[in-house]
């Protein structure tokens, strides 16, 4: 149960438990085991005291967790980014494989049913708002890597990466006509592929 009264730190806490506590669920259980009272059973709170200080609704929790995500994998790419010891084509094939086995990196990829129950339960002035982030989010991706927008956009960097990550983490549930016994060495061909082509941007 929430507590009465809370200081202005201690909902500051809240909202930050609110998204590393509901990123590791996710990590783990995805969008469908996971409930929203698991994320406020966890973090202390009740239902009312959410609703009344944080969010309209679970899918709104899951984009706000996803932008919490967004800054966690830019700082993995930077941190790929800064080593001399690699090449670019390395540096770039180690973010998608961080991306494609999200969840043992404890990451939240959604997958293709995932996309759809979150963007139904959304309205269109929060997508478009997430949508920004994720353009700004690829914006810094192409940045790190030094790769000129007139040579790839935001944009179309976003939709070759999770090309690769949705086919991976979707097609044994929601893509019958795929060999999910195949998915991994598909995912490590296509990431080698997505790599080679993008540091052949710079």
């Amino acid at each position: 149960m929430s507590k009465k009264a809370y200081t202005e730190q201690e909902r500051e806490q809240v909202g930050r438990d609110l998204l590393s506590v509901g990123l590791e669920m996710l990590s783990q259980r995805g969008l469908k085991n996971t409930r929203l009272q698991d994320i406020l059973q966890a973090v202390g709170i009740s239902k009312p005291f959410f609703y009344g200080n944080y969010y309209t609704s679970l899918a709104e929790l899951v984009i706000h967790i996803i932008d919490y995500e967004m800054a966690l994998l830019l700082q993995t790419a930077k941190d790929n980014a800064a080593r001399q010891d690699i090449s670019l084509e390395e540096k770039i094939n180690r973010f998608i494989q961080t991306a494609v086995h999200s969840r043992q990196h404890h990451f939240f990829v959604m997958t293709q049913e995932e996309e759809l129950w979150v963007h139904k339960h959304l309205n269109p002035e929060d997508f478009d708002i997430y949508q920004q982030g994720q353009v700004q989010f690829y914006e810094q991706l192409l940045s790190l890597w030094h790769i000129p927008e007139e040579k790839c956009t935001p944009k179309e960097l976003g939709n070759l990466l999770l090309t690769v990550v949705l086919i991976y983490n979707s097609a044994a549930r929601s893509l019958p006509f795929f060999f999910p016994e195949e998915l991994e060495r598909t995912a490590q061909a296509q990431a080698a592929a997505l790599s080679r082509y993008l540091s052949s941007l710079v």
